[in-house]
């Protein structure tokens, strides 16, 4: 029998395709070898997502994965190589997306190389509006990720490696002077300290697609990225019939029948079902899963995105259940929804697909969120200040942790050393996200972490260059006033921020790192720059990173 579901661990970002893997050694040194036989073992990759509140839709087609022999990178591994179908990295912020599973040779693998199509990319922003193809441009398609702890294939293990797209990072998505944008993939690794045991706690994103054949137990779908997947069925699988608008069960599934599939992976590595819409008609073009952008208390509604960026009004009834993580409830009915605002992420179970305003039966809360200006802070709650929403007030979670973006090895459980670290003035206060946890006692959200991101400021210009280990950085503030500030740069390997120059020759855009030996060179007065930071409590403004523009 398939263990029991656990409550869902917290991701700090999350959706899964399964496809098929064209397995082949690539490289100068390989060679094909027909009269010995290639041990194999199972591995996955899995894509996640840092959250960003700033896009609806960064959508991606993903070409090809190679994973990297420890002792010859000249060895590498094909795992997928196609085209995948289009991927909202927004989406994927609370969910996996099971980019490849299959099995592949025995061995040590410490790095991974992934590849997208350059002229996939689509990119919404927050409000809708859709960025020109011709304004987007993509640097660097193709990215090299070490893996922080090796992938290890063995013939009898199972094995996930799970890759994060930081949509978050200040050089991800770069807007020029003219308006462009220019995208640098940021690809890291993350670690899973519980293993393959892990997968189960992950939520994955839904799989559309045919059904290609039943079996006893389990059936085969030919998804929508043209590979296809075994799932697995037990008495614990829900199945809706979109046809009879009814419920269904596993007898309907058929040959032929379109369906979408909610899934969980088990420490084996076998996929199982969890929900299974079905029809021979063609499903809505809905997912259950996506971002709240908008809640309606007065009419009790709730906007949720879809994979397509297009938000969907969902209406709340007196009788819709809420849930956290799927195993804690919360409050039935309208009334929760004071407790529910933009960002988080749900999975939505609804009375019936076809209605035009569709209602909740359900909704699984799979991320709650929270982030902004920290107002105020002490040693039992602090306070994230909303332009619009206001004032939200959380008390420290048991356990509370907090780090800066980019070191989470380096962590604090002092709440008093939090409060220190709430520093800044004017534009440049002190930013956060946290991720938040419900508190049955006090009917509250609770804040479980606290990551000091990045302030991403406004085009300006160095006005004093670059000397003994800092600039001064001059830019217009929300008041429309002056506001200049000493920009700290650190120079110890590891710890020093991305500084890169984007150059505009003729219409040609380039993307160059900047070599802190040159750092002295190219940030000089009045050089045209935007600067992300992290206010520090001596005073200091630590420089996350800096793009200077050239030619424009």
């Amino acid at each position: 029998m398939r263990p029991s579901l656990r409550t869902l661990s917290l991701l700090a970002v999350p959706t899964l395709t399964t496809l098929a893997l064209t397995l082949a050694c690539g490289g100068s040194n390989s060679t094909s070898t027909q009269s010995t036989p290639v041990v194999t073992g199972a591995a996955s990759i899995i894509l996640t997502d840092a959250p960003s509140d700033q896009w609806s839709a960064v959508e991606v087609v993903v070409t090809k994965v190679t994973l990297l022999n420890k002792a010859d990178h000249t060895k590498e591994v094909v795992a997928f190589e196609g085209a995948t179908a289009k991927i909202n990295l927004v989406d994927l912020d609370s969910v996996g997306e099971l980019l490849a599973t299959a099995q592949i040779p025995v061995g040590t693998y410490d790095a991974l190389r992934i590849t997208i199509d350059p002229a996939s990319v689509n990119l919404v922003k927050a409000d809708g509006t859709v960025v020109p193809s011709s304004q987007v441009h993509v640097k660097g398609a193709s990215v090299l990720v070490g893996l922080s702890t090796d992938l290890v294939v063995t013939p009898t293990g199972s094995n996930a490696v799970q890759i994060d797209f930081d949509l978050g990072h200040p050089l991800f998505l770069v807007q020029l002077p003219n308006g462009d944008w220019v995208m640098n993939l940021q690809v890291k690794h993350r670690p899973n300290a519980n293993g393959m045991m892990g997968m189960g706690q992950l939520m994955f994103r839904h799989r559309r697609g045919t059904i290609a054949s039943v079996g006893s137990s389990s059936f085969v779908v030919h998804t929508d990225s043209g590979n296809d997947l075994t799932v697995n069925v037990d008495a614990g699988a829900w199945f809706f019939d979109a046809d009879t608008k009814t419920v269904g069960s596993f007898a309907g599934l058929a040959a032929g029948k379109n369906a979408l599939v909610s899934l969980r992976m088990q420490a084996d590595g076998s996929l199982w079902a969890v929900r299974v819409w079905y029809g021979a008609n063609a499903l809505p073009g809905w997912s259950p899963e996506g971002h709240v952008v908008g809640v309606d208390r007065v009419n009790n509604l709730l906007r949720v995105s879809t994979n397509a960026g297009v938000p969907r009004t969902i209406a709340i009834d007196a009788d819709t259940t809420f849930s956290f993580r799927t195993s804690q409830a919360l409050p039935t009915g309208q009334a929760t929804l004071a407790n529910v605002w933009m960002g988080f992420k749900v999975q939505v179970d609804v009375k019936d697909p076809l209605q035009a305003i569709m209602h909740a039966k359900s909704v699984n809360i799979q991320r709650a969120v929270d982030g902004g200006a920290i107002k105020a802070a002490d040693t039992s709650q602090f306070t994230y200040t909303h332009p619009v929403a206001g004032d939200r007030i959380h008390a420290y979670g048991n356990p509370f942790t907090w780090w800066y973006l980019g070191f989470p090895g380096v962590t604090s459980t002092s709440s008093g050393a939090f409060v220190a670290a709430c520093a800044g003035s004017g534009d440049v206060r002190v930013q956060g996200v946290s991720d938040l946890v419900w508190n049955s006692g006090t009917s509250a959200w609770d804040a479980s972490n606290a990551i000091f991101v990045p302030v991403a400021l406004p085009k300006g210009a160095i006005s004093t260059s670059y000397n003994s280990g800092q600039f001064v950085f001059t830019f217009t503030n929300s008041t429309a006033a002056t506001q200049n500030i000493t920009v700290s740069l650190n120079t110890t390997v590891g710890m020093q921020p991305a500084v890169i120059e984007v150059v505009n020759q003729s219409g040609v855009i380039t993307v160059t790192p900047i070599l802190e030996s040159a750092w002295a060179a190219k940030l000089v007065t009045p050089a045209v720059a935007k600067v992300a930071v992290v206010p520090k409590p001596d005073g200091t403004y630590a420089a996350y990173a800096v793009v200077v523009f050239t030619g424009f």
